[in-house]
This record gives structure tokens, sequence and C-alpha cells, in this order.
């Protein structure tokens, strides 16, 4: 599967969200990504919007490693895009997440 750069690991801080659109050669929009910096130091990346109010998830709160739509309230489970709490029952799309030395790719099926 394809590995797009993303971003650089100086983009998005510890503890933070940042949206990311990436560039997919014959795509004609580009992929619209939150990646996720958690405070533990792992990287995630899913899609950018939430599964229940299609607000943007790069808007949201991270904690621990989950991710909260500040919309109404979901969380959602970075490794594995889970739906944790109501109203969102169904997941996010994740993405696997690559850091060599100070860039970020994301894995794109």
């Amino acid at each position: 599967m394809p590995e797009y750069l993303a971003c650089r690991t100086s983009d998005v801080e510890p503890g933070t969200v940042e949206a990311i659109a990436l560039e997919i050669p014959g795509k004609p929009l580009p992929l619209a990504l939150a990646v996720i910096h958690s405070n533990s130091g792992n990287w995630f990346a899913v899609d950018d919007r939430c599964s229940h109010g299609r607000f943007k998830l790069s808007q949201g709160e991270v904690e621990d490693e989950t991710i909260e739509c500040t919309r109404h309230g979901s969380s959602f489970d970075l490794h594995t895009g889970e739906a944790m709490n109501p109203p969102a029952s169904s997941p996010v799309k994740t993405y696997q997440v690559r850091v060599d030395a100070n860039d970020v790719y994301i894995t794109v099926a």
C-alpha cells in the first residue's frame, strides 16, 4: 500500500490534533485527515469527520489515546476508530502512521 508524507513532527505538538489535506496522485480531492500526536508520543491518523455529526475531528480534544468530537461529545479510540460513547455508534476510519526522523507518513489503501 502506498505511503505519503503527511507532515513534519514539528507540525503537531504532543497532546494535539491538526487537520491535514493529503494529496493523493490520481484523486481529484485531497484526503481530509486528523493527525494526532498523543502525550504518550504515539501518532495516529483518522478521517477528519465524526461518524455521527459530520463535524471535523481536527477541532476535537485529544485525551490519552482518544479524540472527542466537541460537537456532541462522542469519543473515538485512536487505535481502532471505534466509537466509545453515544451519540456516535459507527467507527471512524483509521490509517497506519509511520514516523521517520522528522517526517510523518500515512499509509493509504
